[in-house]
């Protein structure tokens, strides 16, 4: 894309996305009997709650190693929360927290650089390569959602991008 400002806005249309069909993901699965939620399916993490969580703590881990805030400063919240409830009020802070970040963005931010350390390397990322990564770490777990809610016989609350702007009333039917 070689418009910046483009790109801003579609970053912002994304994680409005994201967030606004997250909330549904989370109604859904507060629908589901509670040994459901919690139940391991040998998925990328045992259960429903648990992919949920690992979410919603990787958008923490970006964010506060952006901010080059320690990495312990996000209080982790797989293993943390039981309840979808509790999840609930953990997504409602990120979300909060990561939005004000979204819509702060203007273009010149985007190649931003900060680094990470892991045991042995060092690695270094633009805040453009940050952001998308977490478009698509949201809809590859948002996948296997879907996969897990089929196992059990519940249709999940799939929102393409379509009939998000549907939803949201940016698309209209013609008259």
């Amino acid at each position: 894309m070689s418009d910046h400002n483009d790109e801003v806005n579609l970053i912002k249309a994304w994680y409005c996305y994201n967030s606004y069909v997250r909330k549904k993901y989370l109604a859904a699965v507060e629908k589901l009997p509670a040994h459901e939620i919690i139940r391991d399916r040998g998925a990328s993490f045992p259960s429903i709650l648990d992919i949920l969580a690992h979410t919603i703590d990787a958008y923490w881990y970006w964010f506060f190693s952006y901010h080059e805030e320690s990495r312990e400063a996000s209080t982790r919240v797989r293993g943390r929360v039981h309840t979808i409830q509790e999840l609930k009020e953990e997504e409602k802070k990120m979300d909060s927290t990561f939005m004000d970040l979204v819509e702060g963005l203007n273009s010149s931010d985007l190649d931003d650089t900060f680094e990470i350390s892991d045991n042995s390397n060092k690695w270094r990322y633009t805040l453009r390569q940050m952001l998308w990564h977490l478009v698509e770490e949201e809809l590859q777990h948002r996948g296997e959602l879907n996969a897990l809610f089929w196992q059990i016989d519940v249709d999940p609350p799939i929102t393409d991008w379509i009939d998000w702007r549907v939803e949201v009333g940016e698309i209209k039917p013609l008259q």
